[in-house]
């Protein structure tokens, strides 16, 4: 196999008063040609560094000489695999991988093989429909991840039983792009987050009876994943998401009135990008608050979305709390790094900061965290 060509360059980010600290990244190109829409970390080869898998290939850290997983189908003239999620599926002690997939409408796993030399096996979990993306959770409170995948004209999730993973549908009004999970009403259950309104999760989420909250609107196709989290400190979850494939990135912050009464609160924080599609939530300046980090998509479809050839642009958001206005940071801004579907925010090279792995249609690209401790 031919390694890939890696290059880097320093990207310093002055950050404003405000801020505990400095944001500078560097920047390094794992693989200009990458167009694979999703990408995951794990330590693949067992050598106690972390690398990096997108698609048909795997990158060895500490160098990125990439290696070869499997060959992927290319649907409609893009490659399926719209999510990376990890999971040792089979219990063997190493990380498989679950991709949910919008083109092929199917939701399957891939085996680490213990030969590193050989394709990685494919093995089928369902064929429920077209779906943007999905993510990992444990909805039944078990202690073990389920996949919630984004589903256009379905709603469901998947409870692993061995090797096996078993269906359980949800109510329809959760069909439609976006999706997210979390406490909404606080009760120590998480709920899931639609476009139109949220599903409060029962007792029992598997034989309980799901209860819909049409308390809300995200017009158009928000983000997969919608975040839910308590924004302002006041104790209680909010949402923020942004417009997947058209201008702006928003919150509704949750509010309950005199008589007990939930409403939400619709805010603005940035109209001047498109194609928010898988906003994060995470600390990146160290200084002890999570914070929005957002980045736009590339080519969406295609460049058919408002904005669809602008400029790519990632940001930090931090909330401040005393205004409640968000203050922006640009991470980076036209270098050909985008956010695609599974964006990752994780300590790569294991330094004690924060790092972004950014994998899309424009290729696959680490930003290194150069937070001084």
């Amino acid at each position: 196999m031919n390694n890939s060509i890696v290059t880097s360059f320093i990207l310093f980010l002055v950050a404003s008063p405000a801020f505990s600290s400095e944001l500078s990244f560097k920047l390094h190109l794992l693989s200009k040609k990458s167009t694979y829409s999703a990408a995951a970390v794990d330590d693949i080869n067992s050598d106690g560094q972390l690398d990096i898998i997108c698609g048909g290939w795997w990158y060895e850290a500490p160098y990125w000489r990439r290696h070869f997983v499997r060959d992927v189908k290319k649907i409609r003239g893009w490659f399926d695999g719209y999510s990376h999620l990890p999971y040792d599926v089979d219990d063997d002690g190493d990380t498989d991988f679950i991709n949910v997939n919008y083109r092929s409408k199917s939701i399957y796993w891939i085996e680490h093989p213990n030969d590193l030399l050989q394709p990685w096996p494919k093995h089928l979990i369902a064929e429920p429909g077209a779906m943007e993306t999905g993510r990992l959770h444990d909805i039944d409170d078990d202690g073990q991840l389920d996949i919630l995948p984004n589903g256009n004209k379905f709603a469901a999730w998947w409870q692993r039983q061995g090797k096996k993973f078993i269906r359980h549908d949800l109510p329809l009004q959760l069909a439609g792009h976006g999706t997210g999970f979390g406490d909404i009403d606080g009760d120590g259950r998480a709920d899931i987050v639609g476009l139109n309104g949220w599903m409060q999760a029962p007792a029992n989420r598997i034989t309980g009876k799901w209860q819909w909250h049409p308390e809300f609107e995200l017009k158009k196709r928000p983000s997969v994943p919608i975040l839910i989290v308590d924004v302002d400190d006041d104790g209680d979850n909010d949402i923020v998401w942004g417009e997947g494939h058209d201008y702006g990135l928003f919150w509704e912050e949750q509010k309950i009135d005199s008589k007990g009464q939930r409403n939400w609160q619709h805010h603005l924080i940035d109209q001047s990008w498109s194609q928010a599609h898988a906003p994060l939530w995470a600390d990146l300046d160290g200084d002890g608050q999570d914070e929005l980090i957002a980045g736009k998509r590339y080519m969406a479809h295609d460049g058919k979305d408002p904005g669809g050839h602008d400029p790519l642009v990632i940001y930090s958001y931090q909330f401040n709390k005393k205004n409640k206005t968000w203050e922006k940071r640009l991470i980076i801004k036209d270098q050909q790094v985008g956010f695609g579907l599974d964006p990752q925010v994780i300590d790569l090279d294991q330094d004690g900061d924060l790092d972004l792995v950014c994998p899309g249609r424009s290729g696959l690209y680490w930003l290194e965290n150069q937070r001084l401790p």
